[in-house]
């Protein structure tokens, strides 16, 4: 993490350095003579940083001084922000220049000044050091340290539930009579039970195999150390394991069936090392386990069919461990509290171990060392997350084995209320905004964030609860305990801060980020902190129940106090102007996002914030949207709310008065959800040339002509939402809720278009298998009222995977699937809504895939195939079926 950051201040040195280099003069001199030493003074810290990262210290000392190095390191960043804008005149040679220059004089006079400053304070770090002894963060090398998570095949585990199913399943996977050589992997989070598993498989085989044995990676393996180790275990002599070890052992091992477990590994390179004794090309039966916190590494090792992923324990299983453990340990006669509050406490502190059974063993025995009365085990509950015990160091290991890069991006789940549903798309916008994430050539900066997102994903640290139609992550979440491990690293080294850690720690070091729940929000910016160093201000909503009982809070957002914001989130509750005012004046902002119950007006002035790349508005209920926003070149996503009007001049709305000649210019706009088609006209789609992602409410014929026709639109868009039935008023469609087409939807030059939704939008005729783009992945129709059985075209879709056929998508009574070669080849998932269809016919040989189909009781005869009839859920009919959860999709206010 000290690298990504430091990295990027040294660049921005070298820039204006190597533009010094031909100046003369003894201001510049004394310019040059300061990025030198901010360069090198980076440099150190960066060192001491990743020093630090790599060791453990339980010293409270060296943890205060970390904390000093990294505000340290974060002042430099934030005034090579301020600066570099301001010195980079400096290059230019020409009699601009030499006004920049004449400009920059007093800038060069505050920067030195800057400098002078945080000379200072490195001179008071170290004397402070100096002074109370802080201990060296590099380790004590020399001394040998036991690993205290080393394991052992021998060990017995007493207090193990749930595992019986996962045994007997690898046991037989292990221990069958197929003669090829196979790699079994088993994977999951930190504490999940792969060792446990493991171990007990292991057990269980060995004897049944000419020679066996376990070897613990680590994070930091000795190659050379585990080969020798195998190679006493499976009984080679003392000479032969002095001598040509890695033959010999290779040699033995061919000759004989084996069963050997690879215990924790971590990266491919010790895999790779082990393989030069390791046979893994035999055809004598012998088998490999491997255990690994990350799932590419199962994957890339053993292949994804001998994959097996671990899962946190369910519920009851997890209350079966921990009283297991808690209620049948003896306990003293002096028991004091009620035995129903002690069992709500226990199921209170069982929610926060989020089904880990190391979390439970750990807490339980936590809990067994305390008097058994309420006060001492609300102690324990309170405790969970704070305190620096085994669980979290293991924990621990996770993040510190993460690259560089991708720390901060890992930490920023900790802004998030816990056990929050985070969207992908919000999520990598904000690593975006934060500088975390960059384009790499071609590729976009979306697309490395979803690398990194699918990297962390990989590595069980993030859980997925929902994929797109093409495979990559649209919701994630975190489990409670990494949760509590992001927001402890984040106070290390000062990364974040909860809103109750300022105001109630009055020495803290200035905060760079905030996160606060929305009732806590506007005391916060009421309250008037001194805050221009933050960087980024979350606030989540949990009042919106309330509705319009929400009692008007002012906020007082003056801009001075966040001058270097670059993401704010908040909802504002008032209808005055004035936080709107200030707000356009945060010009570092790169993060835009503002709710609230009342009309908000933007003001003209959002044009001046020109490092914006995500205006996020969707939670809005009215807006007066200026036509600025289609100047703002910047811009990567815009996401606005359905209810959109122009600002009124004298008195006249300017809807329907476009008469002035105007310019759209967003030419990396990537994201438009909820276009106002009132204020943009149809043409301008032409000029959106990286757009991704479109949704459209209530679009008009020209927008569909225009959408047909070939434009450079059809190159990249990937997503295709139109919508004209208004499901927050009423659920029931009533007149003038349509759009009806009468020219046909053709999209056949679309080259990357995955998903399309159409709901609310009558069409004449269903478009023609060839004007529907042949790379169409998920398909979501409602409110069509298709006359025409749309299977005859759909069903020659090559690459359809998800067909959902909302209410009122199709008005015939029979729909048939033939049962070509060709019908439906790829479709997985098919949910039909339907109140008017009487019979459904699936022939034989029509959706060779499928493995999901979702019907409502309404349709009177089926003929399905048998395979398929084992498939198919029923759900009840309700008149209100947007509240089914698979009529959701498309629904999200993020793509």
């Amino acid at each position: 993490m000290a690298d990504m950051l430091i990295s990027g201040v040294v660049r921005k040195l070298a820039d204006i350095a190597g533009n010094l280099i031909a100046k003369e003069g003894s201001r510049l001199s004394e310019l040059k003579e300061n990025i030198v030493w901010i360069g090198d003074e980076m440099r150190c810290i960066k060192s001491f940083l990743e020093d630090a990262d790599a060791v453990e210290s339980e010293s409270r000392g060296l943890a205060d001084f970390i904390r000093s190095i990294w505000d340290l390191a974060y002042d430099l960043e934030d005034i090579m922000e301020a600066y570099f804008p301001k010195l980079s005149p400096l290059r230019r040679n020409d009699w601009k220049g030499c006004l920049g220059w004449f400009l920059s004089a007093k800038t060069v006079r505050d920067f030195a000044v800057e400098i002078e400053e945080i000379r200072r304070r490195v001179e008071e770090i170290n004397r402070r050091r100096q002074t109370y002894q802080v201990p060296d963060a590099s380790g004590h090398p020399g001394r040998e340290v036991r690993d205290s998570r080393r394991t052992f095949p021998h060990t017995d585990e007493v207090n193990v539930v749930g595992m019986d199913e996962h045994v007997e399943e690898l046991v037989a996977k292990v221990s069958d009579q197929d003669s090829e050589h196979r790699v079994i992997s088993i994977t999951g989070m930190a504490g999940i039970g792969k060792t446990t598993l493991a171990r007990k498989v292991y057990n269980s085989v060995r004897q049944s195999y000419e020679c066996s044995a376990w070897i613990y990676v680590s994070r930091q393996p000795n190659p050379n150390e585990l080969l020798h180790d195998i190679a006493r275990q499976v009984g080679l002599t003392k000479k032969e394991r002095n001598h040509n070890m890695e033959g010999n052992l290779f040699q033995i091992l061919s000759l004989k069936r084996y069963v050997v477990v690879i215990d924790d590994i971590w990266q491919i390179e010790a895999w790779d090392a082990l393989k030069n004794g390791i046979p893994v090309n035999s055809m004598n039966g012998s088998r490999i386990i491997i255990t690994s916190r990350c799932k590419y590494m199962g994957v890339q090792i053993g292949g994804q069919i001998f994959l097996y992923e671990l899962q946190p324990l369910d519920e009851e299983k997890s209350r079966e461990l921990f009283f297991k453990m808690v209620i049948a340990a003896p306990q003293d006669n002096d028991e004091d509290g009620d035995p129903s509050q002690l069992e709500n406490i226990g199921e209170k502190i069982l929610k926060r171990c989020g089904g880990v059974p190391l979390a439970i063993i750990v807490i339980a025995g936590l809990l067994l060392s305390r008097e058994r009365n309420i006060h001492a085990w609300k102690g324990v509950l309170e405790s969970i997350g704070k305190d620096e015990d085994q669980c979290s160091k293991i924990f621990s290991l996770s993040y510190k084995d993460l690259p560089s890069m991708m720390k901060p991006c890992f930490l920023y789940f900790g802004l998030f209320p816990e056990d929050h549903e985070i969207s992908a798309f919000k999520l990598i916008n904000l690593w975006a905004a934060e500088g975390f994430i960059h384009g790499s050539g071609v590729r976009e900066v979306e697309d490395v964030g979803q690398d990194y997102l699918n990297h962390l994903v990989g590595r069980n640290l993030i859980q997925v609860v929902e994929r797109r139609s093409n495979g990559t992550v649209r919701l994630c979440r975190i489990h409670d305990i990494l949760h509590d491990l992001c927001i402890r690293k984040a106070r290390e080294m000062n990364f974040f801060n909860t809103l109750n850690d300022v105001a109630t720690c009055a020495n803290w070091l200035a905060p760079r980020r905030v996160t606060a729940h929305q009732n806590d929000a506007g005391n916060y910016v009421s309250q008037n902190y001194q805050t221009p160093k933050l960087r980024a201000l979350l606030c989540f909503d949990n009042l919106i129940s309330i509705g319009w009982e929400l009692v008007e809070q002012p906020i007082k957002l003056r801009h001075r106090n966040f001058k270097s914001l670059r993401v704010l989130i908040i909802k504002l509750y008032t209808q005055k102007a004035a936080p709107m005012n200030e707000i356009v004046k945060l010009k570092h902002l790169h993060h835009l996002e503002l709710g609230g119950w009342y009309f908000m007006e933007l003001p003209y002035a959002i044009s001046n914030l020109k490092n914006l790349l995500t205006l996020d508005l969707h939670q809005c209920r009215k807006l007066i949207l200026p036509d600025a926003i289609w100047k703002m070149k910047q811009l990567r996503h815009i996401i606005l709310p359905r209810k959109c009007r122009a600002p009124s001049v004298c008195g006249v709305n300017l809807d329907s008065h476009r008469f002035l000649p105007f310019e759209v210019s967003l030419p990396n706009l990537q994201t438009l959800y909820e276009l106002p088609v009132k204020l943009f006209e149809a043409n301008w789609l032409h000029k959106l040339d990286s757009l991704r992602r479109l949704k459209v409410y209530f679009p008009t014929e020209h927008i569909i002509e225009v959408l047909s026709s070939a434009n450079s639109l059809s190159q990249r868009l990937e997503e295709l939402l139109l919508l004209s039935r208004d499901r927050t008023d009423t659920c029931v469609p009533i007149g003038g809720l349509f759009t009806e087409f009468s020219s046909t939807l053709d999209l056949s030059k679309y080259v990357s278009l995955g998903k399309l939704l159409v709901s609310g939008c009558s069409m004449v005729d269903f478009p023609r298998h060839d004007k529907l783009p042949t790379c169409l992945t998920e398909l979501i129709l409602e409110y069509t009222m298709l006359e025409m059985d749309p299977m005859v075209t759909l069903k020659k879709l090559p690459r359809l995977k998800i067909l959902i056929l909302g209410f009122d998508s199709y008005f015939g009574e029979e729909m048939v699937c033939s049962g070509e070669a060709d019908s439906f080849p790829q479709l997985k998932i098919l949910k039909i809504y339907s109140s008017d269809l009487e019979e459904l016919v699936i022939e034989e040989g029509a959706m060779p895939k499928l493995k999901d189909l979702t019907l409502t009781p309404c349709i009177p005869r089926m003929r399905v195939p048998d395979r398929i009839r084992n498939i198919i859920m029923i759900y009840p009919y309700i008149s209100d079926y947007t509240y089914l959860p698979w009529m959701r999709l498309g629904r999200h206010a993020y793509p």
